[in-house]
């Protein structure tokens, strides 16, 4: 009897690795995945499309102080979230509603951000901007935490690294199509700041219709114990080392990637002195060669991750990728040279990113607290969008005013340096 059990369990572990092997729970994941990948097109164009239309009705309203200003309300934006992303996942998790756990947090969030967009649109009272932007950007996030774990709750651990390379890949198109469209929309305030969020809502509409979100009873939810929800902030990091390397990780890296991100179109002001009504074609033209390449990187990542079982190596070399690309681009002194290191940028980024969900999915304490604890891994990028902006001008203003470069040499620094936490992550490869 022994000598037959063994070679039996041995089978059912190759089995549950199988690449091809479904689980029980997940017997037709194809429709949710592509739902998933549906709303991810419109949902990506509002989240990238966000951030640059705020720098660029700002710098249209404030030119004179458009660093400062830009500065102070994403920091702000950036610091609720630490807060409230967290709390909104803490709550979807708890949610018993009819509609299921998630569906009702995306739809409301996003409308809540699609009002609050349209006051920034319409104002150009700095306060009035700044209030309403966090106010929208807040609400935009939780919505899209609500969407992303979907991702996590809806597909297989060995269909997860494809997912989130898919949808990475369609973030990469939607970067494009979202810094052309914010540029074309640089005289109409209203529309800059709202049809991002109109096209998230109406690409979600297939998966809010025909997702089914599973509703939960008040037994098999976390209760709604306010001490333990906003305990859940914290995740031990001596109970669980792995989330919380993983976190540190990620949050050094998101200051390498907020650096580049949130200080690129200011650089193509006042680095390489290109005028404020070229400035969306150009920044369109840096996310639309880079489309083809980060389409390549986020499938292809997503999908040998899957295959090969193994994620650190992808992190180490994205890592790498992303520091030399922000050397390179520091000390651009033309558009074609930070074309160049753009280029470069992305190809780290999209394989990071692609790989990085996927770890994080994989060192999660709880599945029944998806949502909250991928909200807690969101707190790692959040805080590095709080920490950017409110010392990059600092740096910036160093020197002549303009001092990119060492905010993209220290950036580098940084996107290097987390790479000795990834042999402390154990039991991933």
């Amino acid at each position: 009897m022994i000598e037959r059990e063994t070679p039996d369990l041995k089978a059912c572990a190759q089995t549950e690795h199988d690449p091809n092997y479904l689980p029980p729970e997940y017997p037709k994941p194809g429709k949710t995945i592509a739902l998933i990948l549906i709303a991810a097109v419109g949902l990506y164009i509002m989240c990238m499309s966000l951030g640059t239309a705020l720098s660029l009705r700002i710098a249209a309203a404030l030119p004179t102080r458009k660093d400062t200003i830009y500065s102070q309300i994403t920091s702000v934006s950036s610091l609720l979230m630490l807060f409230f992303i967290p709390l909104a996942g803490g709550l979807s998790d708890r949610t018993t509603s009819r509609f299921g756990r998630r569906r009702p947090w995306i739809v409301g969030c996003l409308v809540v951000s699609l009002i609050s967009a349209a006051v920034v649109g319409v104002s150009s009272n700095p306060l009035i901007m700044g209030i309403f932007y966090v106010i929208s950007v807040v609400a935009m996030q939780a919505g899209f935490n609500a969407y992303s774990v979907i991702a996590v709750e809806g597909v297989p651990e060995n269909r997860r690294g494809t997912v989130m390379g898919l949808m990475g890949l369609c973030g990469a198109l939607s970067f494009s199509a979202g810094t052309y469209l914010t540029g074309a929309l640089v005289n109409n305030g209203l529309l800059l700041m709202t049809i991002p969020i109109v096209l998230g809502l109406i690409s979600s509409i297939p998966l809010l219709l025909l997702y089914r979100d599973p509703v939960k009873n008040s037994h098999e939810v976390p209760d709604l114990n306010l001490k333990q929800l906003f305990g859940g902030f914290f995740v031990n990091p001596r109970q669980h080392p792995n989330f919380g390397w993983t976190w540190l990780s990620r949050f050094i890296v998101g200051l390498a990637m907020a650096s580049m991100q949130t200080y690129f179109v200011y650089y193509l002001i006042s680095g390489l002195n290109i005028p404020l009504n070229q400035v969306g074609s150009k920044a369109g033209l840096l996310t639309l060669c880079s489309a083809p390449i980060s389409v390549i990187f986020f499938s292809c990542s997503g999908i040998l991750t899957d295959r090969l079982g193994r994620k650190k190596p992808f992190i180490i070399l994205a890592s790498i990728i992303m520091a030399v690309a922000l050397c390179l681009g520091g000390t651009s002194h033309n558009f074609t040279q930070f074309l160049i290191a753009w280029e470069i940028f992305s190809v780290g980024q999209a394989m990071y990113l692609t790989v990085d969900l996927a770890l994080c999915a994989e060192v999660l304490p709880e599945s029944k607290d998806a949502g909250k604890d991928m909200g807690v891994f969101g707190l790692a990028l959040n805080g590095a969008n709080v920490l950017v902006p409110a010392v990059a001008p600092f740096i910036i203003n160093t020197a002549d005013g303009n001092n990119y470069t060492l905010l993209w040499f220290i950036a580098a620094a940084l996107s290097l340096s987390s790479i000795i936490i990834m042999p402390l992550i154990e039991g991933v490869k």
